[in-house]
């Protein structure tokens, strides 16, 4: 929290929380005034703006991310001090759900993790996530302070398959600037989800752990819900927007034995470099052996490549522009990719795969080949279609993925761009199409040969992940949100979001129907729901897109739209939340919580508990001590 901010609520006798809860729109604007906010630059168009350096386009290659190095197995376990960042009184979080002593730890879910019969046995993986003040080149020459998960904007890629837990300890090491981690896509425990109030404070950590899960249907593990492109993000509470937007983003990248049986037999393209696949004894391919960096670490596949979005701008002194006043969406008029503006990127007369991310705050981009050659998507958010579908164009509204195959074999010896051809100049919503007037995100330049003789060509398989498609008439409870402006503040059915109350109690177990309805009036709301994915019934009472119509986690509504979906909530109960994605609305509070809750024999709801177990250590809500949780089992069960 910034120091005004902190001096205020001092001031007031309250603490941070209930300062935001009960200071109306005073409270919410100061809430989201965070550390080192600048009120430039010195030109304005409407919300757009505008950076005063020139720069020279595509003279940069394209950075790909590289993959996260695990630490050793048994260097973190649960109350280890080796997080302290200097002080013997640092809180050591942890996930209560990865602790051996709590009564729901990961041998509760041997069942939904894991097929004895074909997956691997448990072994986690264990990831250091340091966030560090940092510098970024976002133009060459211009070192613009940010923050980094380990240094890197975007961060190295975590990776990992199904039945392959993973414990990541985060460390905040900044000094006035609050945390929390989200696994976005995630199917996570809620301790370890990343809800905006399980934050940590400076000099304090966290053990978030992901059993990377794939929930049941019908008894049986739901393979559509295996995840393929992830990301994670910051999401401290009111200051989600400022953390994102300065550099706290990366890739998670996920398998399961279909995707690597895909990659495996030519299907789809190695998501890690390695040597040629060979075959084993029995005539069966196997995937060939990583190649490794210099420091151990596996590189990224050079025919899979994630790609990160963004609009960034720049004050003259080279700091990140920040309007803390601004409620309608940050616009910046830098189109950056991977952390660099403009780059290009060398590729082969071959297919690519490309994993698109839209990790702006408030753009949306409709990419489009400046070649006008079409694109065939294979994914959508977090989850493979069930079949390939051929695509011309690809819309992504801030936190949207998609899953996407680009073939240059035709394009041998020639340059093209990655075009985003929606306009927009606030951050309210945009200004529609302009072909004539593309931005130019990507420059690809095509080699004239490709190295089949190593690296052969893969060839998509017809089908993708079988989808079992829920059913409206069996949803038990009928919901409905409506995203609304009022008196120039953020609501949701005419609500701040309140950490304290819970909003929708939900039965473990059952299947809904929610219905989002948009009547903010000309603004334009991106709806992340947590934990479970959804699937799009109706759009403006008609059917979605082919690609639109399986799983998502992330709708986008324009104005006066209304979608409805249904959503199956599975394996966890907790406090969960859903929000607007455009970060500067969900920090003026347009956001709600749901809890997931067991039931008792006779189909009465247990809780909620929000008040109870869930949040019952006010303001140390994350940095709660391992001997904390010991002591007081019924709080974190």
């Amino acid at each position: 929290m910034n120091s005004a901010v902190k001096a205020e609520t001092k001031r007031a006798g309250m603490s941070r929380r209930s300062f935001i809860q009960r200071g109306g729109m005073a409270g919410i604007l100061a809430a989201s005034v965070g550390s080192f906010l600048r009120l430039g630059p010195e030109a304005r168009a409407g919300n757009l703006a505008t950076t005063p350096f020139p720069y020279t386009p595509f003279t940069r290659p394209l950075p790909i991310p590289g993959r996260m190095a695990p630490v050793d197995f048994g260097t973190m376990l649960p109350g280890s001090t080796n997080c302290s960042l200097g002080s013997p009184n640092v809180w050591h979080g942890i996930a209560p759900e990865y602790d051996p002593a709590h009564p729901f730890n990961k041998a509760s879910w041997a069942n939904e993790i894991r097929d004895p019969a074909t997956d691997l046995p448990f072994k986690e993986k264990w990831h250091f996530l340091d966030i560090v003040p940092t510098t970024q080149e976002y133009i060459p020459g211009v070192k613009t302070p940010v923050y980094g998960y380990n240094a890197l904007v975007p961060s190295a890629t975590m990776r990992a398959r199904h039945g392959e837990s993973m414990v990541a300890r985060l460390r905040n090491t900044l000094k006035d600037v609050e945390c929390s981690l989200h696994l976005h896509g995630g199917h996570s425990p809620a301790h370890s989800d990343g809800h905006p109030c399980f934050y940590i404070l400076p000099s304090q950590c966290r053990d978030y752990f992901y059993p990377h899960i794939v929930p049941k249907l019908n008894g049986a593990q739901d393979i559509a819900e295996c995840p393929s492109t992830m990301w994670f993000h910051d999401h401290g509470n009111d200051q989600t927007a400022y953390n994102v937007a300065h550099g706290l983003v990366g890739f998670s990248l996920f398998t399961d034995r279909l995707e690597e049986g895909w990659i495996a037999n030519g299907n789809l393209p190695d998501v890690d470099l390695r040597s040629p696949s060979t075959k084993d004894a029995k005539g069966k391919l196997v995937l060939g052996g990583l190649t490794l960096d210099a420091k151990g670490a596996t590189r990224q596949g050079q025919y899979d490549i994630p790609m990160a979005f963004t609009d960034q701008a720049l004050n003259a002194d080279g700091t990140l522009f920040w309007d803390a006043f601004d409620h309608d969406g940050r616009i910046g008029d830098l189109f950056t990719v991977n952390g660099v503006t403009q780059p290009y990127l060398n590729v082969e007369p071959r297919k690519y795969r490309f994993r698109f991310l839209g990790a702006s705050l408030a753009r949306v981009y409709m990419l489009r080949l400046s070649t006008g050659d079409t694109m065939t998507q294979i994914g959508y958010d977090s989850w493979m279609l069930p079949k390939p579908v051929t695509v011309s164009e690809v819309k992504l509204n801030p936190a949207k993925r998609a899953d996407v195959i680009v073939d240059f074999s035709k394009l041998a010896g020639k340059t093209l761009y990655l075009y985003n051809v929606m306009q927009q100049s606030t951050g309210r919503k945009t200004d529609g199409v302009d072909a004539t007037k593309p931005m130019k995100l990507v420059e690809f330049r095509v080699g004239k040969t490709a190295n089949f003789a190593q690296y052969p060509e893969f060839t998509l398989p017809a089908t993708l992940r079988p989808h079992a498609t829920l059913q409206e008439k069996d949803a038990t409870v009928t919901r409905y949100f409506d995203f609304v402006r009022s008196n120039g503040a953020w609501q949701i059915n005419q609500q701040f979001y309140d950490a304290t109350r819970c909003d929708a109690a939900i039965k473990k177990g059952a299947l809904e129907k929610w219905v989002l309805r948009n009547s903010s009036g000309g603004w334009w709301h991106p709806i992340h729901i947590h934990v479970e994915a959804h699937q799009v019934l109706r759009v403006n009472g008609a059917t979605p897109p082919e690609v639109q119509k399986y799983k998502s986690d992330n709708s986008l509504l324009e104005d006066n739209m209304t979608v409805e979906l249904l959503m199956k909530f599975r394996t966890f109960d907790g406090p969960f939340v859903f929000h607007c994605h455009n970060n500067n609305h969900e920090d003026m509070r347009m956001m709600k919580q749901f809890e997931i809750c067991n039931t008792n024999p006779d189909g009465t709801i247990q809780g909620p508990w929000l008040n109870g177990k869930w949040f019952s250590v006010p303001e140390k809500m994350c940095g709660v001590p391992t001997t904390y949780i010991k002591a007081n089992p019924g709080l974190f069960s």
